[in-house]
This record gives C-alpha cells, structure tokens and sequence, in this order.
C-alpha cells in the first residue's frame, strides 16, 4: 500500500465508525431521513374532458363543514382524512360519493389556496389550475367506475366555475390510480419528482418536467 494512501483510508474508517455511532441505521428507516416521490403528472382543459355522464345510483356531493367534523369522531380513512385536512389544516374542499346513503369514496379539490395550508405543495398551481387529490375508495366498491366517475364529475364542476386546467398526480408505481385517471379523460403531462431532508422537514426541492409535444 503507498504510504501516502493510509492516512485517509484510516480517516474514511474512522468517520464511518462515528456516523454509524452517531446514526443508528438499526432503529432509524431511510423513510424517515429522506420524503421522495415520483409522480406522473396529468391534465386537462375544458375542451379536452370527455361529455359527463350522470349515475343515478351515486349522490356526489362538496361535503360540509359539519358532515367533516362529525366524521372526524370516527376510524378508518375517510376519518383519518378529516382529522388532518379539516380540523388540523383547516381545508374544507372535500367532496363525497354516496352509495345506498354510504360513504364510499372522497376526494379534495385544491387551488393555491389550499397548498398554502399544507406544510409544503406537491405541486405550484397558478391561478385558474385545481388539483383534484387524496382520493380514496372504500375497498368493496371498487372495480364500480367510482374513481373515474367522481374525477370527470369534479373537473366538469371546475370548469363550469371557471377553472382552466385539472390536473392530478398518481405514484409512479401505482398502475391502478394512473388507470383511472386516464379512463376518466386526463391525459400525461410529464412527471413530478419531489424531495425533503429531512423528511419532516416543510421544505422541499421540487422538480416538474413536462413531455415534449
């Protein structure tokens, strides 16, 4: 080994004794240093959303003040939903699918307004621009055409109040929700890629690619 070589093999050892010390990898999962997401990124205008078809066996409908308070008291996802949109952040932009009077799925609408609210936005949103997000399915009543029917109902209500672009976003990995979306008209736009350290941290380093047309 050269001679000029050991002393900072010596130090590379030494730092990597203290680190793993200082860090204990054991206890601590890299999800908890590091928040990275890589999200498709999709949209449409008001010309491009396909003709809405009413359900009438399903009652959609923005859900009250009241209707997420009350909720709030319950278990499960719609509750946990609450708890943190509603009452922790002060968001009321939800909306609800009704099945035999059931509660069977939810959604958020967002603006630039909303994201305010959150600790930090996935997404920059510029005046006239929604996100439709946190949607949620209870687990029996999918496969009913309830995801993208409650997609195409809220994009039709934004554009009919104005809105010029929906946009949503889905994990890369997530097949299922991506299928969904496209089914209910949106198309890709490019792709989201987003990351905090630490992960609790409210800042983040966002990067928004757009494909080529």
């Amino acid at each position: 080994m050269p001679p000029m070589e050991k002393p900072r093999i010596t130090a590379i050892a030494f730092a990597k004794a203290n680190l793993k010390r200082l860090l204990p990898f054991d206890r601590i999962s890299m999800s908890s240093l590091i928040d990275l997401n890589r999200l498709v990124l999709f949209g449409c205008t008001p010309g491009e959303i396909p003709p809405f078809k009413f359900r009438t066996d399903l009652d959609t409908r923005k859900m009250a003040a009241e209707d997420l308070s009350a909720l709030a008291y319950g278990s499960g996802r719609f509750a946990d939903q609450a708890r943190l949109y509603h009452v922790k952040r002060g968001i009321d932009t939800a909306y609800g699918v009704y099945l035999n009077e059931e509660l069977v799925h939810m959604s958020w609408v967002y603006t630039a307004a909303e994201y305010a609210k959150e600790p930090f936005p996935r997404l920059v949103l510029e005046e006239g621009e929604v996100e439709i997000v946190n949607c949620f399915t209870l687990d029996k009543c999918r496969g009913l055409g309830i995801y993208p029917y409650m997609i195409q109902f809220l994009s039709n209500l934004q554009f009919q109040n104005g809105v010029k672009r929906v946009y949503m976003m889905a994990n890369c990995k997530n097949e299922a929700s991506q299928r969904g979306i496209i089914k209910a008209g949106l198309k890709v736009l490019g792709r989201v890629t987003y990351i905090r350290i630490p992960a609790s941290s409210s800042k983040s380093i966002y990067y928004r690619r757009y494909q080529e047309t």
